[in-house]
């Protein structure tokens, strides 16, 4: 157990409290319970008399409340003042002559008896607080216990073999320029970066640094706790680091703060320098003892352990001591040259590598990494206005700067990624010298993140073998955390953690936390469901706004999405939400929770289907309106809405309200009859299922033929190329649980659900087919429905199967249309001379327009799908109108009919004929009714079409 500090570690946002700081504030809270002098003379009487304890203490708690949640940042805590152990220091502090001659007989020149009677009853807050969250964390210690479990179970992959090849990568251009011996790893929660850099220690000598606080789980919104308030309480794992009994990244974080942003540079360099000494001690002590150093990284390693063991307090104890290091005894002097120091920083350090270093090392020597590093990027070194402005984080990079052309590396380790503080472009870097005209002057040098975390690293090569698995598997928690990010497989390994402490951690890990303070971007509408639809959904968000790079950053910092890349330029980056079906299933649990809360858990089922049906498409147009999301292709977007709508309220529709609760899953499979009676109006779903094959004159209806068949999908993950539409791909796929989407590389086909035919066996190729979607957002109608096994050869030989096809003409006007020409179905396939029937029925499916009078799941929401769907050009969003919008459109951003009213053309192609003054301007036809895109001029019939 660590140490109790002499005063609190951490201020109510998690930041590290200054010491004299908090003093004052327990000093402002007794001078105003002074001043209530009705209230501090009954606690005197009733001390004096000896009246019970429990009527003293009640003279005492709200002055006692303020002084807890100061010390603790929580105001939950249930804690009595200590009337009878601390009974001095009460009457000290509220009598202000006990004060006065307390303060005559002291000798004490450092602290004064209000100080030391403060300091008192703050630690005592300190050490109860610390018991009640043992108490806490014991309630949670399950999950707890499985994630330090998880750190020995054998790593899997060789993701730290490919961190080594790029940190060797980038050292090797790293050669005296500034900015470029450091790398942030960036990526979301659960992907194992922690566990990994341990791993690389192994192999490369390897200083760690975790900056965690001692207590992480206090609760505040600052992105200093985003990550931390995600986990029950006390379970940040690995725990942080400490030093002389408080946590290392007070030292980082200083308190008192610094004289200037040099100072605070110069105070990190000589923290490096002294954990670089303290290292070359111990490589000197174990060369002697005659061991080679093969195996030197791993033994060290092992010699420090994890945090808050005794060497590692050593360490760190003796590295922030603010004595003086041997022949660097001038290192805090701000007039020393930049030069100078850093020459002999250069041989210092090089003499230490030099102890280790083999003729065959490429890479660095020597590598620092600090964990949970979005602490630095919180915390800004000067007070107040003090020029420059800059943060832990940015010092801590430029007291590397000093160890240029030495074989020395170092990583940053987060999960949030607002790359203007971890990684920033050149536009907004922090230097003043940002367009310098060379690479040695250039702060450009900085290296993208690494973000090349994990993924589908099962303790098995082989996640799924074709035929082994029953539907009933594929479809538990324990199988679907196979795939995706290590954590929850781990989890599961660990023995610890039950289904439902896993799912719950996953629910919690998936909530959106907004930042109000520190950027003027502040979501309110229904920013609960954004991480959920993402996962489920798959949003992909605006490149070109700072709004929506700022939110997708935020979504990878508290709500598990994942950094697919960050481009060379790192002005955003490109992530999503991955085939990760556990995660999957969290999101629709998480949905069907965000929608019991709303109604305070009082709603039937039917009002839950309700409010899914309107407030989920509400919401993705807000996120439109606000440019959040990519616009290109909405029709897509809302097929696959309608379609994850269609699929939960299936399920929902076989729940009680008495069985309305968080465990209902969304990974059970769905009969294709069920999702048809979800997806469709009632009006048309007995003609859907009554369709006969379109490729055939024999064949029986869908709903026979379909009767065992099943979907099994919660989310929507991308086709790279055509390797998609195979029977195999299907079958893999419907393994983790996922639909698949075109994302232009299907030709003919938008979607792809898989649907196993069940049988006797368990699913596999043969008993695959598929529901082949095709999306069309256009106002004049297609033929769309194609030839699968003809056309892609989708189905592997050997077995005949039937499949469906739907085309979703979403931008066909339904108005004027008769009943039966919204829903059309295919008749049996009339062959002349001969009956012909198909080894692989179609059953051909064609909806049109996108309106509750077609779709069940779009009950009131009409309107709102409507203007999802609506065509927009570069002036929609003008914000004026009428002649201003007239005046925009002349300066020609695009062409449209109005545009050639400049011209004037003539009305005879007779070279003879006479000038005519009623020569006209080219304009719209207006006799000619819905040909707005049609250029028309009256000349001799001949018609002009741009």
């Amino acid at each position: 157990m660590s140490k109790i500090p002499d005063s609190a570690s951490q201020d109510p946002y998690g930041q590290p409290e200054e010491p004299d700081r908090l003093i004052l504030k327990a000093k402002e809270i007794f001078s105003e319970a002074r001043a209530d002098t009705e209230n501090v003379q009954k606690f005197f009487d009733l001390s004096d008399e000896g009246a019970p304890i429990e009527e003293q203490e009640k003279c005492l708690v709200p002055l006692f409340q303020k002084l807890v949640f100061l010390v603790t940042g929580r105001k939950d805590v249930d804690l009595a003042p200590p009337v009878v152990e601390y009974i001095i220091p009460f009457r000290t502090l509220l009598d202000q002559r006990l004060l006065k001659r307390a303060s005559d007989r002291s000798n004490n020149k450092k602290e004064s008896p209000e100080d030391i009677a403060i300091r008192r009853l703050t630690n005592y807050i300190i050490k109860e607080d610390e018991k009640l969250r043992k108490i806490e964390s014991n309630k949670s210690s399950a999950v707890t216990r499985s994630v330090e479990q998880a750190w020995e179970t054998g790593y899997v992959g060789e993701t730290d073999r490919l961190l080594r090849d790029a940190i060797s990568s980038m050292y090797s251009k790293s050669s005296s320029l500034p900015y470029a011996n450091f790398c942030p790893i960036i990526q979301g929660s659960g992907t194992g970066k922690s566990r990994l850099v341990d791993k690389l220690a192994e192999s490369v000598f390897t200083i760690p640094i975790t900056l965690r606080p001692l207590a992480d789980d206090k609760g505040a919104l600052s992105l200093v706790n985003i990550e931390h308030q995600l986990r029950p309480p006390g379970s940040g794992f690995p725990l942080g680091d400490t030093a002389n009994g408080k946590a290392l990244l007070n030292f980082f974080c200083k308190p008192e703060y610094f004289t200037s942003a040099l100072h605070a540079q110069l105070y990190y360099l000589q923290f490096l320098l002294k954990s670089l000494a303290i290292a070359g001690n111990w490589i000197d002590d174990y060369k002697r003892s005659g061991r080679g150093t093969e195996n030197i990284a791993a033994e060290w390693r092992q010699h420090l352990s994890t945090p808050r063991t005794a060497p590692r307090n050593h360490l760190y104890g003796q590295a922030t001591d603010p004595s003086a290091l041997e022949t660097f005894e001038d290192i805090l002097d701000e007039s020393v040259r930049f030069i100078d120091l850093q020459a002999r920083v250069k041989n210092f350090v090089g003499a230490i590598t030099d102890k280790i270093k083999s003729k065959t090392d490429k890479g660095p020597v020597i590598l620092f990494y600090f964990d949970e590093a979005q602490h630095l990027t919180a915390f800004t070194v000067t007070k107040g206005e003090k020029e420059p402005r800059r943060t832990a984080y940015q010092c801590l990079c430029k007291a590397f700067t000093y160890m240029l052309d030495v074989p020395v590396f170092t990583l940053f380790l987060s999960t949030y990624s607002r790359l203007s503080e971890f990684s920033p472009s050149a536009r907004n870097f922090w230097s003043a010298r940002l367009l310098a005209s060379t690479s040695k002057e250039s702060n450009d040098n900085l290296n993208a993140p690494f973000v090349e975390l994990p993924f589908d690293a099962w303790k098995s090569p082989t996640i799924v073998k074709e035929g082994s698995h029953s539907g009933d598997e594929i479809c538990s928690l324990r199988f679907m955390a196979r795939f995706g990010r290590p954590m929850f497989w781990a989890l599961f390994e660990s023995l610890d953690a039950t289904d439902s402490q896993v799912i719950g951690l996953a629910m919690s890990k998936l909530k959106l936390h907004f930042e109000d303070t520190r950027k003027p971007y502040n979501i309110h509408t229904y920013d609960e469901l954004i991480p959920l639809l993402a996962a489920r959904v798959d949003f992909t968000f605006e490149s070109n706004r700072d709004e929506a790079v700022f939110l997708e950053g935020l979504l990878v910092a508290s709500a598990m999405r994942t950094v697919y890349s960050v481009p060379k330029h790192r002005q955003y980056l490109r992530g999503g939400y991955p085939s990760e079906p556990l995660l999957a299933e969290a999101a629709a649990r998480a949905i069907l929770a965000y929608f019991r809360s709303i109604a305070e858990g009082k709603a039937s089922i039917t009002t839950i289907i309700t409010q899914y049906k309107y407030d989920i498409p509400l919401a993705v147009s807000a996120w439109f309106q606000r440019g959040l999301i990519d616009k290109g292709s909405r029709g897509e977007l809302v097929a696959r809405m309608l379609c994850t709508l269609a699929h939960d309220i299936s399920i929902l529709k076989k729940l009680t309200d008495g069985n309305l609760d968080a465990n209902a899953s969304f990974s059970q499979m769905i009969t294709v009859a069920d999702f048809f009676r979800a997806l469709i109006a009632e009006e048309y779903v007995d003609k859907v299922l009554d369709a006969q094959p379109g490729n055939s004159t024999k064949g029986e209806p869908l709903k026979k033929v379909f009767e065992n068949a099943y979907v099994h999908f919660t989310q929507f993950v991308k086709a790279g190329d055509k390797s998609a539409m195979t029977d195999t791909a299907a079958y893999l796929l419907f393994t983790r649980g996922a639909a698949i989407q075109g994302h232009g590389t299907m030709p003919d086909v938008d979607f792809i659900i898989p649907v196993w035919i069940r049988g006797d066996s368990n699913p596999d190729r043969w008993s695959m087919t598929a529901i082949f979607i095709q999306v069309k957002n256009r106002k004049a109608k297609q033929t769309i429905h194609i030839d699968m096994q003809k056309k892609h050869k989708f189905f592997t030989k050997g077995k005949e199967r039937p499949y469906i096809t739907i085309a979703m003409q979403l931008g066909l006007s339904v108005e004027n249309k008769s009943k039966d020409k919204l829903v059309k179905v295919s008749p049996p396939h009339v062959k002349k001379l001969r009956d012909n029937k198909e080894k692989y029925p179609r059953y051909e499916i064609s909806i049109d327009g996108c309106s509750n009078k077609t779709y069940n799941v779009i009950g009131d929401a009409s309107a709102t799908y409507s203007a999802l769907l609506a065509e927009r050009d570069i002036l929609s969003e003008h914000p004026r109108e009428g002649k201003f919008l007239d005046a925009v459109k002349r300066m020609k951003p695009f062409w449209k009919l109005e545009s050639y009213n400049w011209a004037s053309i003539r009305k005879s192609l007779d070279p003879h004929a006479k000038d005519q003054p009623e020569d006209w301007l080219v304009g719209l036809d207006r006799g000619q009714k819905g040909e707005e895109n049609r250029l028309v001029t009256d000349l001799s019939g001949l018609h002009i079409e741009s």
